[in-house]
């Protein structure tokens, strides 16, 4: 191990929208390395992944937008994100980073060419679609045929395909990815350790990739144009197979310690090696008033592990409606709590069973796949509590309430807002992706205030982010060639409220 830490510590080049980290390849063409074996670039990719997807810098918006979080009075709000008015170069290092990501995974996939090393090419495959939906998900169409090509000849201005069929062709690399785990030969590495997420149990990502399949599909439910290829897509895996279930979640952790730069990134983005707090962390970021209203009105049991009682002691939590004029201060209002910030140590989420569990709620009850809905929607919320601190106690009792429709199944007249809305709480500080896309395609939770600020240029938050300024700077002929894009109108295909 560490020969291994050596060695990265020689490719280690950090990127732009994180801080610096150990088992990084940040901004590092491993394509340029060819020495280096792909068991040693694996953990960093991993590692990178979770960093980007957990560290709350890169996805801050979609929190304050969508009720989850706030600003603290006394700090100037950021009004490019009040207003909405995101540019070219708001959150270019999403764009940025993520391919340099993917890159490190093309390396793994193309350099796994043995029938040994296939355990290593289906894990790069896996997470190639885990990256390029998000991808997706954030810009519509993006560079994906011709991405990643840097042999001969090198492509260094990749044409963009089309958003719909990236979707489908990611759905056939998962399918692909796990026909290859289901045939590893006998004598097939063991990846082990190198596995910072699975410790190398193939079957876990099995279930991992045919979950992500799920969520793909799931996610373009709302277009009936699509139901067809949905029931199609679902049974093309040639072998049978589950997905992530109770405590089977993908938790990434490189061996995260109470050290500088080595410590979880969700949790070194509001405190420091000494227990202190950061500055402009934990004391401007509170809770935003929607996630609090839901979780007093329904006597959520999560109610004080997202956040924390305002004053000392006490049981007592408030927030502040983003954007807002008038802001409480401090004192008056709720940080994050101690079921999202657990220590220095605690793993990073790129798929929690919860969320899983609520996937295929939702799957089970628009007929997708078979299943209990209810069985699945209340093993969702359970697991959320439990991963929280709470326990399955907890969620018995809260799950049983009676008049309280956006929780107890039995009596929600719309199952699907119940699902959505459940497992917009459950992924508060967990992971926000999921909660923007689940909005932008359902219009749930109902109850959102959003942005608060009279300049604010839309009703609601952009429905995409705009192509970076890097990647204009670069390969601007091929963003033009994606016609007009505006931050309201040009919706990712999934979108079911297109105008």
């Amino acid at each position: 191990m560490k020969k291994l830490l050596i060695l990265l510590t020689v490719l280690l080049v950090l990127g732009s929208a994180c801080k610096k980290s150990f088992l990084s390849v940040d901004e590092t063409n491993p394509n340029s390395a060819s020495a280096v074996p792909p068991n040693l670039v694996l953990p960093a990719a991993l590692n990178t992944t979770a960093r980007l997807v957990t560290n709350p810098d890169n996805f801050t918006f979609i929190y304050l937008w969508y009720g989850s979080w706030s600003i603290s009075g006394g700090y100037a709000q950021p009004t490019n994100l009040t207003q909405y008015n995101l540019l070219n170069s708001s959150y270019q290092g999403i764009w940025d980073n993520f391919y340099v990501n993917l890159a490190n995974y093309d390396y793994i996939e193309k350099n796994s060419t043995s029938a040994q090393a296939a355990p290593y090419k289906a894990i790069a495959m896996i997470m190639k679609a885990y990256i390029f939906q998000a991808l997706v998900d954030c810009y519509g169409n993006v560079p994906y045929t011709q991405a990643l090509k840097s042999g001969t000849p090198q492509i260094l201005k990749p044409a963009y395909d089309n958003q719909q069929d990236i979707y489908d062709s990611l759905v056939v690399k998962l399918d692909d990815a796990m026909a290859i785990i289901h045939t590893l030969p006998a004598d097939a590495v063991t990846v082990g350790s190198y596995d910072i997420v699975y410790n190398g149990d193939m079957f876990a990502w099995v279930k991992f990739a045919n979950t992500l399949k799920l969520r793909l599909l799931v996610n373009q439910s709302g277009i009936a144009s699509r139901a067809s290829y949905i029931s199609s897509a679902i049974s093309s895996s040639s072998t049978s197979v589950d997905f992530i279930g109770a405590g089977e979640g993908a938790m990434a952790n490189p061996g995260y310690t109470n050290s500088n730069n080595k410590m979880n990134p969700f949790w070194e983005n509001f405190y420091k090696v000494d227990g202190s707090a950061q500055a402009d962390g934990i004391t401007y970021t509170m809770a935003g008033q929607d996630a609090v209203d839901f979780l007093n009105d329904n006597n959520d049991p999560r109610k004080l592990l997202i956040f924390a009682p305002y004053t000392t002691g006490g049981t007592v939590i408030k927030g502040n409606y983003f954007g807002a004029l008038l802001l409480g201060t401090v004192p008056t209002t709720s940080p994050l709590g101690r079921g999202l910030l657990k220590g220095p140590t605690q793993s990073a989420p790129l798929l929690t069973d919860f969320e899983s569990l609520f996937i295929q709620a939702e799957a089970a009850q628009k007929g997708i796949i078979a299943g209990d809905v209810k069985a699945l929607y209340q093993r969702g919320v359970t697991q959320s509590i439990v991963y929280l601190g709470g326990n399955a106690a907890d969620a018995a009792d809260y799950l049983s309430q009676g008049g309280k429709p956006l929780v107890n199944f039995n009596e929600a007249p719309n199952k699907l807002e119940t699902i959505i809305t459940q497992k917009w709480i459950a992924l508060n500080g967990v992971d926000p992706m999921p909660i923007w896309t689940d909005y932008r395609r359902t219009h749930f939770p109902s109850f959102i205030h959003f942005s608060q600020d009279p300049a604010k240029l839309n009703s609601k938050p952009p429905v995409r982010l705009l192509y970076p300024q890097t990647e204009i700077n670069t390969n601007g002929a091929n963003v033009t060639a994606q016609g007009p894009v505006t931050l309201f109108t040009t919706h990712i295909f999934w979108d079911p409220f297109q105008k």
